[in-house]
């Protein structure tokens, strides 16, 4: 069987299994959604625990990557991820790291480089890159915005990050 024909299998097969849970539950599903409401009983967080593990992504400062590519960047200890916007008609040069990444287009499209071949990729598109592949991207006649994930912090980016917060540091 062909990768896409069980992958489409096994997401009817998952559809099919809820939807029969719902019927042999003997609720509609309407009264299913409302039963499954349940008043939580752990305490509200503080706002020092809130701001200890929540980041409001479009406060963080866009950091350049390359021309025409600005990302905020959220760092954890093992892992990065990149909320990237791509200019129209810029280019990514192809590069390698030795971090695998994950890429999520979230809006528009490009032609993704990997391994000196084109892949036109669009919204909807996740793309999974091995460590020290090499990859880069034309991007078309409109902004692509994407969600980079990578196994480990690129501590290139983390520079790049540290400079435009001295930066704003300087300016307050």
């Amino acid at each position: 069987m062909k990768k896409s024909q069980l992958i489409a299998a096994t997401g009817l097969a998952l559809v099919a299994g809820f939807c029969g849970g719902l019927l042999v539950s003997g609720l509609p599903v309407r009264a299913q959604a409302t039963k499954a409401t349940v008043t939580p009983k752990e305490p509200v967080a503080t706002a020092d625990e809130f701001a200890s593990h929540v980041i409001h992504q479009p406060d963080l400062p866009y950091v350049e990557l390359v021309k025409g590519s600005n990302s905020r960047l959220v760092t954890g200890e093992q892992s990065m991820i990149s909320f990237l916007k791509m200019d129209a008609h810029s280019y990514f040069a192809p590069h390698r790291h030795k971090q695998e990444q994950i890429m999520i287009v979230l809006d528009g499209y490009c032609d993704e480089i990997i391994e000196g071949k084109l892949y036109r990729v669009k919204k909807g598109d996740v793309i999974v890159l091995p460590p020290n592949i090499e990859h880069g991207a034309y991007i078309g006649d409109q902004d692509v915005q994407v969600i980079d994930v990578f196994g480990e912090v690129r501590s290139d980016y983390l520079l790049k990050m540290e400079h435009v917060m001295a930066d704003m540091n300087k300016k307050k």
